[in-house]
């Protein structure tokens, strides 16, 4: 290495070269003379780079102090304009974006990154829609919900034969298990909210909170519904649908014993994360009002757990006018989110009302229907 590639090496260039030279000089043509010379640029290298190390800390400690720092002096009326950043996942787009939907004025910035970002929805916005719609959802919160944006299929086995025990060596019997499929398609679920031109006056934190509470919490009750009882035509395929009625019908008057019958039908490997899916009647006056299940039923704030596991009450578990109960465990259910939630505004023709469109498409079905076991009252 020549003397002015040496000067130019930083502190971790110099022991790499020292490390090198090492290995060098074990050679038996190794020039030592040579090697001599560059390990003496190399040292006086290394204390040039000491000292100026030791200079810098020493002018860093003086201004430090206040040595020889010349203040500027600020004219205290000045006032410097605040930049600020528009990338989607900001609050500043996000009000933005609010804006656009209720046609508030928007400065220059604002027009500009709505029209870079093409006025995609919020990373924001996003994340409370999806902690509204699902997170929080009492039963879309529980089932298996995956995000892909297109058609989607699930395996299922329709025949699984049981492994088997065999000598070391024997031949292997052939298995005739065979595999068959659940496919997921979008389903548009929508909602449309009409409010009045005095929606202008409110805070835009106030008017994004208030867009997306209605129009999430409308379409995720949507969903919920229908994973209840759902048709599959255009809309989710639901436990109704999927589970045929236990022929032993729960007694008018509920017992002890004929809860645990419904638990005791459902297979052992489906009992760990089980739920239970009844009406408010049947939990509060059937349920509830047996005190021979006082001890068995735990109330944490609100969130009701019957034999250890969770209690969801739905309206729609009183299927053809009949109290039902379905238990089973919930992850067995897939649900696809196609979109989460797109929202769009319109001006009504003959009135100075706004129009938010909410719009989501998902899909739904049980993929493997000894998951659930369902009970109607008698």
């Amino acid at each position: 290495m020549t003397i002015e590639e040496i000067k130019t090496l930083d502190s971790a260039g110099i022991e790499a070269r020292w490390a090198e030279i090492r290995a060098e000089m074990e050679a038996e043509d190794a020039d030592l003379d040579a090697l001599s010379a560059e390990v003496d640029a190399l040292t006086e290298r290394r204390d040039a780079l000491k000292q100026d190390a030791e200079t810098r800390k020493a002018l860093a400690d003086k201004v430090a102090g206040g040595a020889g720092v010349v203040l500027q002096k600020f004219d205290p009326e000045e006032k410097k304009e605040e930049k600020h950043m528009y990338g989607i996942d900001t609050l500043e787009y996000r009000n933005a974006w609010v804006k656009n939907l209720i046609h508030r004025e928007m400065n220059a910035e604002e027009r500009a990154a709505l029209t870079s970002a093409g006025a995609v929805i919020p990373t924001m916005t996003v994340n409370a829609v999806w902690d509204r719609l699902v997170r929080n959802a009492e039963l879309l919160g529980k089932v298996d919900v995956t995000q892909f944006p297109t058609y989607v299929r699930f395996p299922k086995a329709t025949t699984n034969n049981a492994a088997t025990a065999q000598a070391v060596g024997a031949t292997i019997t052939e298995s005739s298990d065979v595999i068959g499929y659940v496919d997921l398609t979008p389903n548009e679920y929508v909602k449309l909210l009409t409010v009045g031109a005095d929606i202008d006056h409110m805070a835009v934190d106030a008017v994004h909170d208030w867009i997306v509470n209605n129009l999430v919490g409308q379409i995720r009750d949507a969903i919920n519904s229908d994973i209840v009882v759902g048709t599959g035509t255009n809309q989710l395929k639901g436990l109704t649908a999927s589970v045929t009625a236990d022929s032993t019908a729960i007694p008018a008057t509920v017992t002890k014993a004929s809860i645990l019958n419904i638990m005791g039908s459902l297979g052992a490997n489906y009992q760990n994360g089980a739920v239970w899916i009844m009406t408010a009647n049947m939990f509060y006056n059937h349920i509830m009002s047996l005190t021979a299940l006082n001890d068995y039923v735990i109330n944490d704030g609100f969130q009701f757990r019957l034999f250890g596991h969770d209690v969801v009450l739905m309206s729609e578990a009183l299927v053809s006018g009949k109290e039902t109960i379905f238990y089973g465990d919930p992850k067995a259910y897939k649900v696809n989110i196609f979109k989460a939630l797109e929202v769009k505004a319109f001006e009504t023709a003959t009135t100075t009302n706004l129009q938010f469109r909410g719009a989501c498409m998902a899909d739904g079905e049980l993929l493997d229907t000894n998951a659930f076991v369902r009970f109607a009252q008698a």
